[in-house]
């Protein structure tokens, strides 16, 4: 007991340890300061200083004074959800002395602010004013100081400025690289008040509720972001009605339920990067909805497919493309109007989210049309998709890629060698599965982090190694980061362990080899019994070979020299529904004209005697042997084994003893070995109907049956 509590004990050290270096490291990052009363000060990195005071009352009384650090280090201080009726033009003075990068007031009812009540601040980049309601032109005023500051970004959200004037933003028109936040719940776009700004470089317009924007001859040539998130939107608006954003990056219009995406209001932002088009309604994607767009990286369609019924092939198609989100639509990957290859063109394509689409009952061959191209992925993300298998394709194209999330699906099964061909997979995602048990050669090598709980696993034996990767490398299950999650790898069978958490889950490796013993002996004893099983079986079915075997060790003590006499010219073997062929063509001619001794069974076979003993003897006193070949023979259990002692005998006597007459064509269905190696090796003759044809058969026959002398008896066996 002593030696294996050692280990655990270590264990607990170890995880000690690590809280402690986790706690070190968290104080490392932040230090708690002297702060004013009321307020939360802490110290970040020992580079950064942040204050955060809310639901105070400053009426008549100065704001609260930063951390003595605030004035050699850059500080953020937030006085929000409180009470400050004006700023004054000394209300911000005592923040001159200090660092103070951002300023957030948000929700202090301020409704007075001082022109010059922002001047002094000389290290002001970020300032948000939102949610106090300020008049239009004591707002405009209070600009005059902003603009004194390095201002980068300013926030003038949910104020009510409704309908702006046009020369709001005059005072701020030589600031450079500002980014703008204006939410207010305004029906139109102020186009003239924000052409002021040609500098502006950010502009977030989301939250009102514009329809339709107007923009006439503006230009705004320095914007890189645009945002028009939550506004009303019916169809896109069109933002190519002359250069308007000619280095336009970034652009996002989210959750309008637009209804309509015309490519042409939008094809002339060559610049492009990144469009996020989440939260519409479109019924339809276009071929080629975004292949103008030479620099585009990302493109977001997601929560888009409530609506949707039709998407045609290519709408993705751009060489530029690294990025597409298209999750959470709902789309059945199978519909007549969904074009598998919606994703045909995208070479360079990088990541793809398709979580939360359909794709129960799309079969092997469509995803290898919908992914087979896409070579170069190296994230796919495919969580929630019913799928009840891995793709073929995923697993041997797309080599590259290096994260795959297969999260939430019925995948029950992983194969040996699954992903031996993806050598570069470091992440695996395969939680909330089916899967009860993993075999260690079908996970990729090197794995860094992979994901597994959730699915309802078999704790025995064969899971024993997985248990120890987990214990001796438990960073890459993630319990480094949420160690409670480790009760979502629940064993779910068998049931005396059922609930137990995998990593307090008690087997020794002596009690697994005793089982494997316990295997081993049940396998071999099932490996016997079906060995005698089998074997029976065969027996069984082939019991008319096996005796044709015996009865041709009852006649292999044959004289090498035959001096008797044959009683026959030829033995004829046939099936009885041809008896009556042989009755009416065949003895007709050759013992009616030609003279020829036929043996027939149903006239020469001696009466009592076993059919066996007739046929053998019928063989040995007849010259020649004719097979009458048809499918009814072919079919026959009787005539299969008379051509199996026909064929031993032509074999220890000669090949020139047979002559074949094939009645019809022989069924493939019915053709079995010994008749195929016997047409193979020996010319046969085709019966036909025509006069002509019969004349021939006969002439052939004739030949065939006729000795170099006619009675002689005598003949060598040719071994």
């Amino acid at each position: 007991m002593k030696s294996i509590q050692q280990p655990r004990s270590l264990v607990a050290i170890i995880a000690l340890l690590t809280v402690v270096v986790a706690c070190g490291t968290s104080l490392s990052l932040r230090k708690k300061l002297e702060c004013h009363r009321g307020c939360y000060c802490s110290l970040f990195k020992r580079e950064r200083v942040v204050m955060r005071c809310s639901l105070f009352n400053l009426t008549g009384k100065p704001l609260p004074t930063p951390p003595k650090q605030s004035k050699n280090l850059n500080t953020s201080i937030y006085l929000e959800n409180g009470t400050i009726p004006a700023l004054l033009h000394n209300t911000l003075s005592e923040y001159s002395h200090y660092r103070i990068v951002i300023l957030s007031l948000k929700n202090n009812t301020i409704r007075n602010i001082y022109k010059h009540a922002f001047s002094r601040m000389r290290y002001l980049q970020t300032l948000d004013l939102s949610e106090n309601f300020i008049a239009e032109d004591i707002l405009k005023e209070s600009f005059y100081g902003i603009a004194m500051t390095p201002i980068k970004e300013l926030n003038i959200s949910s104020m009510n400025l409704t309908n702006v004037s046009d020369d709001f933003f005059e005072h701020l028109e030589n600031i450079t690289n500002v980014r703008l936040t204006f939410r207010n719940n305004t029906s139109e776009f102020p186009r003239d008040a924000l052409q002021g700004l040609r500098h502006l470089t950010d502009l977030d317009f989301g939250g009102n509720r514009l329809k339709a924007i107007n923009l006439g001859n503006a230009s705004f040539p320095s914007l890189q972001t645009l945002s028009f998130d939550n506004n009303h939107f019916y169809e896109f608006p069109n933002l190519c009605s002359s250069s308007i954003f000619p280095n336009l990056k970034h652009l996002s219009i989210q959750w309008n339920g637009m209804r309509y995406l015309d490519r042409n209001y939008y094809s002339c932002l060559k610049n492009l990067t990144n469009f996020y088009l989440n939260g519409n309604l479109f019924p339809e994607l276009k071929s080629n909805q975004f292949s103008m767009l030479p620099y585009i990286y990302k493109i977001t369609l997601s929560y888009v497919g409530c609506a949707m019924h039709t998407i045609e092939r290519a709408v993705f198609n751009n060489s530029a493309l690294k990025q597409i989100f298209f999750r959470k639509n709902r789309i059945w990957f199978r519909e007549a109007e969904i074009d598998m290859r919606v994703f045909e063109g995208c070479p360079s394509l990088e990541l793809l989210n398709l979580n939360d689409n359909v794709f129960q009952v799309t079969t092997e061959i469509e995803f290898n049309t919908l992914f087979g191209d896409l070579t170069n992925l190296k994230t796919l993300v495919m969580g929630g998709n019913g799928l009840q298998s891995i793709p073929q394709v995923i697993t041997r194209k797309l080599t590259s890629i290096k994260s795959l999330a297969l999260y939430r699906n019925s995948i029950s099964d992983l194969k040996p060698n699954t992903f031996e061909n993806m050598t570069k997979l470091k992440k695996l995602f395969l939680a909330n599965n089916e899967i009860s048990t993993i075999d260690k050669q079908s996970l990729p090598k090197d794995l860094k982090q992979f994901e597994m709980f959730g699915n309802p696993l078999s704790c025995t034996c064969d899971m024993m190694w997985f248990v120890d990767w987990m214990r001796k490398d438990p960073e890459t299950f993630g319990f480094h980061k949420t160690p409670q999650n480790k009760v979502l790898y629940n064993c779910s069978s068998p049931v005396i362990v059922k609930g137990v958490q995998l990593l307090d889950l008690k087997m020794s490796e002596i009690s697994c080899l005793m089982d494997q013993d316990v295997k081993i002996i049940t396998l071999t004893f099932s490996t016997l019994l079906t060995v005698f099983l089998v074997t029976g079986a065969v027996m069984y079915r082939y019991r008319w070979h096996i005796r044709y075997l015996i009865y041709m060790v009852r006649y292999s003590q044959r004289q090498e020299v035959d001096t008797a006499d044959y009683e026959y010219d030829a033995f004829v073997a046939y099936s009885a529904p041809d008896r009556h062929w042989v009755i009416r063509n065949m003895l007709p001619v050759l013992e009616g004209k030609e003279n020829f001794k036929l043996c027939v069974h149903d006239r020469d076979f001696e009466v009592g005697k076993l059919i066996v003993d007739n046929i053998v003897d019928a063989i040995e006193a007849s010259r020649k042997i004719i097979i009458v070949l048809s499918n009814s023979f072919a079919q026959s259990d009787w005539c299969r084994f008379e051509l199996n002692l026909i064929q031993r005998h032509v074999l220890e006597n000669g090949q020139r003893l047979l002559v074949v007459v094939m009645l019809e064509e022989i069924d493939t269905r019915h053709m079995t070995k010994a008749m195929r190696a016997m047409l193979q090796t020996t010319t046969y003759l085709m019966w036909g109907e025509e006069e002509y044809a019969r004349k021939a058969f006969f002439n052939r026959l004739r030949m065939l049956l006729r000795s170099p002398t006619r009675n002689a008896g005598k003949r060598r066996l040719s071994v």
